[in-house]
């Protein structure tokens, strides 16, 4: 498909340097106090070792178990799959933009143009499981001095309101998420498109996205306060200096977002899921013209930017395979314990299930046995009920 990567690479950087220049997708930005320094894993006790009994609150298969004598051959085991395990999926065409979308999700794509073209994926029955890619954010001040020049000069245009992204990073990128998010939902798409995202913990830096930018392994809160998991990518774009009294107030962009995000306790079994659908990206003839009636530039290029998502969906995957493991292991016996299961594998298969609490105790067979440690950063297949 590739005549080679750095090929690839090199027309992917030329099409977004000009993008840089038009287009004016207002920023976003996450509240101020969204500085907290990452989570020190080696400070997280594990939950199995001090843990109250298991609050069933969770909308997942009934684990609740009050003890029993029943045995339980291997034949009388009941296994019910998990969602991520059983999606199908179904092509979505608007006619500029195609792409694979779990059957029963959902799509919106607000009128912005094609410069800034984005659009959001995201799962009705739980609208934390969601994907969002922006082509382009113009919008976004280098210091905090800047904007306090344009706010003290002309307090009244949208310039004032700019967020600094200041170090110029992917991650101070998304630290000042929240901010913009709002400013972009209330003045520009006009409805609650952007999620907000708050108390960001960046766990490590998985890789490098093809234009530059980091991909960050996050944990957040979301606005209702759930806690999240997700992998947030971003290239961050500087056109040089623009000098007003002393001061550059050049707007930086920034490009190629995206962020896929999902419940911190099923993070990984939803990955695969949305990194697949970002593998399937295309754009249609009807958006490279559009394309280029918003932009001068050769089409030829724009339409090698589409290859980039075959691209960025295998770094991805690769990425997120040479993860550190220590937080998964933590964070999946932590929320087993809260929500009353106790994990186990199929011996025959491999696969790995979420049991109730006391399945162990039941069963009489030797197809199921209790996973190990690093079992617990590998995909839930599904759950063993009662």
């Amino acid at each position: 498909m590739f005549s080679g990567a750095r090929r690839v690479i090199s027309f992917i950087v030329a099409l977004l340097l000009m993008l840089s220049l038009s287009g004016c997708f207002g920023g976003f930005t996450p509240d101020p106090g969204q500085t907290d320094p990452p989570e020190d894993i080696s400070d997280i006790t594990d939950p199995s070792e001090d843990m109250d009994d298991p609050d069933d609150g969770s909308d997942e298969p009934d684990s609740s178990y009050e003890g029993s004598d029943i045995d339980v051959p291997d034949t009388d085991v009941k296994i019910v799959p998990s969602e991520s395990s059983q999606v199908k999926y179904t092509r979505f065409d608007n006619g500029l933009v195609s792409f694979d979308v779990p059957a029963g999700w959902s799509i919106q794509v607000p009128d912005v143009g094609y410069i800034s073209y984005t659009f959001k994926v995201f799962d009705p029955k739980n609208e934390d499981r969601m994907f969002i890619f922006c082509l382009k954010f113009t919008g976004f001040m280098k210091t905090e001095k800047a904007r306090r020049l344009w706010q003290d000069l002309y307090p009244a245009t949208f310039y004032s309101k700019l967020t600094p992204v200041d170090p110029q990073t992917t991650e101070q990128f998304y630290r000042v998420w929240t901010e913009n998010a709002k400013l972009v939902n209330e003045e520009q798409i006009v409805y609650p498109y952007f999620p907000y995202i708050y108390d960001m913990n960046t766990l490590e830096t998985i890789g490098k996205a093809p234009m530059g930018g980091d991909v960050l392994r996050v944990t957040f809160k979301n606005e209702e306060g759930r806690l999240m998991q997700g992998l947030f990518t971003s290239t961050i774009y500087d056109p040089g200096p623009y000098y007003m009294y002393g001061e550059d107030v050049a707007q930086l962009s920034a490009l190629h977002n995206f962020m896929l995000m999902a419940p911190e306790e099923e993070f990984n079994d939803w990955q695969a899921v949305m990194d697949h659908c970002i593998g399937t990206i295309q754009f249609s003839d009807a958006f490279m013209e559009g394309y280029n009636r918003e932009q001068d530039i050769v089409v030829s290029i724009v339409r090698a930017n589409q290859k980039i998502f075959d691209e960025m969906s295998g770094m991805i995957m690769d990425s997120w395979e040479k993860r550190n493991t220590s937080y998964d292991i933590i964070s999946q016996k932590r929320s087993d314990a809260t929500l009353g299961y106790e994990r186990v594998y199929d011996v025959e298969t491999g696969k790995i299930y979420r049991a109730y609490n006391g399945f162990l105790d039941d069963y009489r067979g030797n197809r199921y046995k209790s996973v190990t440690d690093e079992m617990y950063s590998y995909t839930v297949d599904g759950y063993i009920v009662k």
